[in-house]
């Protein structure tokens, strides 16, 4: 009797492992494929990293526009959250005193702007301001977080709600989009 226990619980146990129920199907990927999902990891990584601080460097004054404070540093502006600083754009409107260091003057359609780090300022009273990006300016080249982005195939890149497209001499801006109003 307890030889034929020992049989039937084996017999059991063997059609209950021998069962595939419990298998789900795998996905199989091309090498094409693999190589696709790392790169866009290692990009997403590398954005994030430069685009939060954990602290300001000394000497950082904080400009407050529209109830938003935004941190300067090296011609980006920073914000507040969650206990680290992001990357932000600042608001169109904020005027400064001063440019950042890496502005370069464009001038498009006659008006001209200064442009840094994805940013348009235009003279205003012996301040600059900060300007809605004009569409059809030429800049030599976007920042590293400029996201890039798949337009009906042709490859465009999306920064402070521009688009721009690559030319020639550098990227140019076909389009603007419109802000999101804030909550």
């Amino acid at each position: 009797m307890m030889k034929n226990m020992r049989l039937a619980l084996l017999l059991f146990a063997f059609l209950a492992l021998g069962t595939t129920d419990y298998v789900e199907a795998q996905v199989r990927r091309t090498p094409e494929e693999r190589r696709t999902v790392r790169r866009k990891v290692r990009r997403h990584n590398r954005r994030v990293v430069r685009r939060t601080l954990r602290r300001l460097p000394a000497n950082t004054r904080p400009l407050v526009f529209r109830n938003v404070t935004y941190y300067p540093v090296g011609g980006m502006y920073f914000v507040k959250r969650r206990g680290v600083y992001v990357r932000a754009f600042p608001a169109r409107g904020l005027r400064l005193r001063a440019l950042p260091v890496a502005a370069v003057r464009i001038v498009v359609r006659g008006v001209p702007y200064q442009y840094a780090d994805g940013v348009f300022y235009t003279e205003k009273q012996g301040e600059y301001e900060v300007a809605a990006p004009p569409v059809g300016a030429v800049v030599n080249e976007l920042p590293e977080d400029a996201e890039e982005i798949d337009f009906d195939g042709v490859t465009m890149h999306e920064l402070n709600q521009a688009v721009y497209k690559e030319v020639e001499n550098g990227y140019e801006i076909i389009e603007v989009l419109e802000e999101e109003p804030e909550e």
